[in-house]
């Protein structure tokens, strides 16, 4: 019995003398190990979560850029494209007796200026920015003559809205004081622009203007004489819009008229994160079908080339914001353009044509993934008028 008390008593000691220290070393070993995995679980998923959502983000930027620039380029040419002689004229405006920093040199709907060596292109849209709409006016007799004192303060014209009256059927006036008019012989002619000093009225309506050097109306200006069959254009507030890409954003600038009429352009202003190239491109109806027959980036130089613009097409390469630890990009991303038409400085690629995409500018660019995002968008303006 003795040694049976004994012995139960030995057991009980070694049941509650806990763990040695081989057995707590070996658990905590067990944990390390249990939390490792977790941990690099943890992670692996964490790191696809992120590569997954800023991919989204990529589409998503991408995707809003294409938008912006599709709407902001549909209305080019507004005003002006129904009235072919005057597409590519010359412009020549004066604010305070000078030349406006930064004005447009002619008369265009789009004007695409291609980057050097693979870099972003920009792309410029001027519009009337009238609100209710803009007709082509026609000049009639007597004309407008700036060294006749009868004749140096208007241009009369057969009607003010090219319907019956000088309103609109909502009441507005279709030609307002402020309004910017642009005087139109033909494309071989200077546009001269001015600004609307008065709402047409009476029998004969006429499109006043005032001498005031410090406007837009400097004295004796415009300078030309319009007679019989010339034209005016409403602009309104005149649309002016450049798209570029910068410090990988979208951005654009626009001209800006203060209350007094005063210009500035405003801008650069950041539109979207991380967009990284824009490249765009001429459709040009070459045989008078309107329908695109080439596609490329020469800037016509005549009214003839111009008139051939009927579509631009445009491509948006988005990348994502995160950053890989692994190089995830190893070439320039390529832009599929298709076989069917006459595309500039393509290469095959397949069975179809592309172009190449330069992001190997970019800091660590083989650590970032990209989404190209491509539309054509039809100059309605300019088809309307073929």
């Amino acid at each position: 019995m003795y040694w049976q008390r004994r012995s139960n008593k030995l057991r009980a000691r070694r049941a509650m003398s806990g763990f040695t220290l081989v057995e707590l070393m070996i658990g905590v070993l067990i944990g390390l190990l249990t939390t490792l995995a977790v941990t690099q679980v943890l992670v692996i998923s964490e790191g696809a979560k992120r590569t997954t959502t800023s991919g989204s983000d990529a589409q998503i930027n991408g995707a809003l850029a294409l938008s912006a620039l599709q709407r902001s380029m549909q209305p080019a040419g507004y005003g002006f494209g129904a009235t072919p002689t005057a597409v590519g004229c010359t412009l020549t405006a004066q604010f305070n007796s000078a030349a406006v920093p930064g004005f447009p040199t002619r008369l265009v709907p789009v004007t695409i200026t291609a980057g050097a060596s693979g870099a972003p292109d920009s792309i410029r849209i001027l519009a009337s920015g009238k609100n209710s709409y803009s007709l082509p006016l026609r000049v009639v007799s007597p004309g407008y003559n700036p060294t006749v004192a009868a004749n140096k303060d208007n241009f009369p014209v057969s009607v003010a809205r090219g319907v019956e009256g000088p309103r609109s059927d909502s009441g507005g006036t279709v030609i307002a004081p402020g309004d910017l008019m642009l005087a139109v012989i033909g494309a071989d002619q200077a546009c001269e622009l001015f600004q609307a000093t008065a709402d047409p009225s009476g029998a004969t309506p006429k499109v006043n203007r005032a001498d005031n050097a410090a406007k837009w109306n400097a004295t004796g200006f415009p300078t030309l004489i319009y007679s019989e069959g010339n034209y005016l254009v409403n602009m309104g507030s005149f649309v002016d819009r450049t798209f570029s890409v910068a410090n990988t954003s979208l951005q654009v600038t626009s001209l800006k008229l203060a209350a007094d009429a005063t210009p500035s352009y405003e801008g650069p202003v950041e539109m979207l994160p991380n967009i990284v190239n824009l490249k765009a491109m001429y459709g040009k109806d070459t045989n008078g079908d309107s329908l695109v027959d080439t596609w490329d980036n020469t800037t016509p130089t005549t009214n003839a080339g111009w008139l051939q613009v009927v579509a631009v097409r445009i491509a948006v390469v988005a990348r994502s914001v995160q950053y890989e630890k692994e190089e995830v990009t190893t070439a320039n991303p390529l832009w599929d353009v298709g076989a069917a038409l006459t595309v500039t400085g393509t290469a095959t690629c397949g069975a179809s044509k592309c172009l190449t995409l330069k992001v190997d500018n970019l800091t660590d660019w083989k650590h970032y993934r990209y989404k190209i995002f491509d539309t054509v968008i039809p100059l309605r303006n300019m088809l309307w008028n073929s």
